[in-house]
This record gives structure tokens, sequence and C-alpha cells, in this order.
């Protein structure tokens, strides 16, 4: 049957399924006609990434471009990676793009900490945060009344990138109140009692995810994969794990892990669900 004979809406249906499956279809199809490019650029612009000044890590535009796509196309944006200093420019995108769900901010500095940017987080929805707590909190403690503020209200996914070796400089994030996954960074510099207190203190915690990042080993594959050998291990982390089903180890290169996830793949999240569900159900077994 011809597809021009087929209902407009099951054609669009067919457009972005297929878009959806593979992204490399989407300029193809957005060529085709009008609708179509309309079908296809939600899909096209859910993403964004600039993460430092990486041409192939500004995507979908060269950053000078970026204030023109937004003014057409932030209301689309549902996922922001940010790995630049320039504050402007981010405050820019979170202003302009109110459907984010799912944040990077990959910064070791901003003119402005964070604490002075959560009234613009807390107009968005977000559910999925990855932070560098220390710098963006201006060094100081990420306590609870960080954590109250309406920017973590829909968070349930929260990776936290620093070496925290005190419990209390963090402890705010017990009071998140939709936590269910947390991830650490590093996990040869990660003290084990900041691991044993989440463990304690985050009452819906599901998922708690230990990552060493691979970015500059050659020859590294993309996908995160899991760790489970004392061998790569630190000891009392390693003890830790074998007591405690939830906890899981990670290698993986941050940046795409985090594309991948945005994208729809397989990324550790989706990974370490499916190994503390499988841990969990063979304990019942």
């Amino acid at each position: 049957m011809p597809m021009s004979t087929l209902p407009p809406e099951l054609i669009r249906e067919i457009v972005e399924i297929s878009v959806e499956a593979n992204l490399s279809h989407a300029a193809t199809l957005a060529a085709i006609s009008r609708d179509f490019y309309e079908w296809t650029r939600p899909i096209l612009c859910r993403t964004l990434m600039y993460y430092y000044t990486s041409p192939e890590r500004q995507w979908p535009v060269p950053l000078d471009k970026l204030p023109e796509w937004l003014e057409a196309n932030g209301r689309y944006v549902r996922n922001l990676i940010w790995g630049n200093t320039m504050d402007p420019g981010f405050l820019s995108v979170l202003t302009r793009c109110p459907g984010i769900t799912n944040l990077a901010v990959w910064v070791g500095t901003l003119e402005n900490d964070l604490t002075t940017i959560l009234p613009i987080l807390s107009t968005l929805r977000l559910s999925q945060f990855s932070i560098n707590l220390y710098e963006l909190f201006d060094k100081h403690n990420f306590s609870e009344l960080e954590a109250s503020s309406d920017a973590f209200r829909a968070v349930t996914h929260l990776e936290v990138f620093h070496d925290f070796n005190v419990w209390e400089d963090i402890e705010g994030i017990a009071h998140i109140p939709h936590l269910t996954h947390l991830a650490f960074s590093e996990q040869r510099q990660l003290h084990p009692a900041v691991v044993n207190s989440a463990l304690e203190e985050c009452k819906k915690l599901k998922v708690l995810a230990i990552m060493s990042d691979d970015s500059y080993q050659e020859g590294s594959p993309v996908q995160a994969f899991q760790i489970d050998h004392p061998k790569y291990i630190v000891g009392e982390i390693w003890g830790i794990m074998r007591e405690d089903p939830r906890v899981v180890s990670f290698r993986c290169e941050f940046v795409s892990d985090w594309v991948y996830g945005s994208t729809g793949k397989k990324n550790m999240w989706a990974l370490a669900d499916e190994i503390v569900e499988g841990r969990l159900r063979d304990s019942n077994v």
C-alpha cells in the first residue's frame, strides 16, 4: 500500500518510530516534506551537548549558533550536558528549555555557584541530575536546605562527582524526597563510610553505583561494564558490595554513557537495574 494512502496520524507514527529506532534516519525523513520535518524535530532536538570546546561534543549546533537555535527549538529539549564555564550561555539554555528533565553540569567552577542558580533549576522538573556538588555549591556542604529546594523535588537519579570522605559534607542527599538511584565517581578515592551512610540514610534507595572513568584509557569500551572482582575494587568497598545487593561498580566513559542514556540506549543506570534485579531475584530462589 502506498504511504500516501495511509492516514496522516499513522504516517506520523511510522516516521517517529523509525527515527526513535535510528536517529541517522532523521535527516533524510525531515527533508521529505514540511510535515515530516515537524514530526522529526522534537526527536532531533531532544538532546543538547556542550562539553568543553571539542566540535564533536558541541551538538546539534556550534556554541556560537546556540542562541538562535534555542529560540526555535528550546521547547523540545529534554536532555542537556554542560561542560563549559560560560555562565551566560548556561543560564540562557536553562531559561529557554523549560522541558529539561535530564541535566548534567560538569564544570569545575561557575561565576555564580549553583546555590544562585537553584531558583532557575527549580522551574524545571529534573528526574536525572549529574553534578559536581563540591565545586558548584561553592565548596560548602550540600545540606538539607539545598536538597529541599524545588530543583530536587522530582530527582530520582543522582550522579555525584567528587571525592567525598565525610558523609556530613553531602548528607543533604538523604533529604532528596524521591531519590532511588545514586552514583558516586572514582571508587578508589571514595570512603567506605560514605557508601554505608548513603545506604542507611537514603530510605528509598534501590541502586548505589560506584563509577570509574575510562575516558583516558586507550581502547576502553564505550558502554559501561560491571567490575565484580576484588582485584579491581578497594577492600572495604568490596565487602559492602558482597553484603548489599544494591551496590554495583562500573567502568565507563562518562560522556558516552550519558549520551547513551539520553538517546534511549542502555547506559550505566539500565545495566545497574538489571544487575540488582537479578541479584534480588536469585536471593529469593
